[in-house]
């Protein structure tokens, strides 16, 4: 870092000879936030590759703290002047600046991750979940079919284990996903062999997006033999009942991480409402009952007073 600074004083030091009458002094502490900034424009200019002449780089930086480049220029040339002086104490308060900025971009850059794994951790939704399904006669191959609502835009995962009976000699078998669009057509988004080991696993990851607004379903399909050969469909036939056991099927749909984020948010808004709602009582609910009060005043005056006139009537008639 230190030997990409004094290509920055270097700069200060250009034109020396150029006369420093009435030019200001930098106090140390505002030279090492200049030289900070210049260090962050340096990387950026660096980092894209771009070729700009220094002095026009820099002296925005200077105005900014209400100096020009003749201020830098004879605040720099000081430093050989001045016994005192130590401009290794400026380098090292620049660098501390930096190193501390880089840790509050790591904590910031922490947090957001941490929020974005959780607002993702909240948002995620089973939406199948299916253990032991057993295939043994010809009724029960419907089992094998899922059709999943598609909720939103995002990822569904899907997972699974099965074991496929020993018997079964049947070649060809595929685990297909297929998208189901409004007007019924559908459209094949995945494809992959199905073993005949035992407890078997496979996972597929579909991903939904802004374009796919018109797919209302994704249709699963664990025995399709479409794409079987001709020579294994001669040799190796389709099984009129596919004996397997699905020891687990399950879907989790995960949003995109704007809408997760979204969801989180209105979330914890609710909650804030609602804890507001039980442990502060509204301006109207505190008004109320005085209200209340001084109607209840108001009949009694007036009873008071129904009553001072009748008893003055019946002393009169008396």
């Amino acid at each position: 870092m230190k030997h990409i600074f004094y290509s920055l004083l270097a700069v200060g030091l250009l034109a020396l000879a150029v006369g420093c009458e009435s030019r200001k002094t930098i106090p140390d502490k505002e030279l090492a936030s200049i030289f900070h900034d210049a260090m962050i424009v340096n990387a950026y200019i660096g980092n894209q590759n771009i070729d700009l002449d220094s002095l026009n780089i820099y002296e925005p930086i200077f105005a900014h703290y209400g100096y020009t480049t003749e201020d830098v220029r004879y605040t720099m040339s000081s430093f050989l002047r001045r016994k005192s002086a130590n401009l290794s104490d400026v380098v090292n308060d620049m660098i501390e600046q930096i190193e501390q900025e880089n840790d509050r971009l790591k904590l910031a850059v922490a947090k957001l991750d941490t929020i974005e794994k959780s607002a993702l951790r909240v948002a995620r939704q089973t939406l199948v979940e299916d253990t032991a399904v057993v295939i043994k006669k010809a009724a029960d191959t419907v089992k094998l079919r899922y059709a999943v609502e598609v909720k939103n835009r995002g990822e569904y995962k899907i997972t699974s284990r099965y074991t496929i009976d020993s018997l079964d000699k049947s070649r060809g078998r595929r685990f297909t996903v297929k998208k189901l669009y409004r007007d019924s057509t559908t459209q094949q988004v995945h494809s992959s062999a199905m073993q005949m080991i035992r407890d078997s696993r496979l996972t597929a990851t579909i991903t939904i997006s802004e374009k796919d607004s018109d797919v209302i379903a994704l249709n699963l399909y664990f025995d399709d033999f479409s794409s079987a050969s001709k020579a294994q469909r001669k040799n190796h036939p389709r099984p009129k009942v596919s004996k397997m056991t699905l020891e687990e099927v399950k879907v989790v749909f995960t949003p995109e991480l704007e809408q997760a984020i979204e969801q989180l948010y209105d979330k914890q808004l609710n909650l804030r409402i609602f804890a507001d709602t039980m442990f502060f009582r509204p301006k109207e609910a505190v008004e109320e009952p005085a209200e209340e009060e001084e109607i209840a005043e108001e009949v009694t005056t007036e009873e008071v007073a129904t009553e001072k006139t009748t008893a003055e009537a019946e002393e009169e008639k008396q």
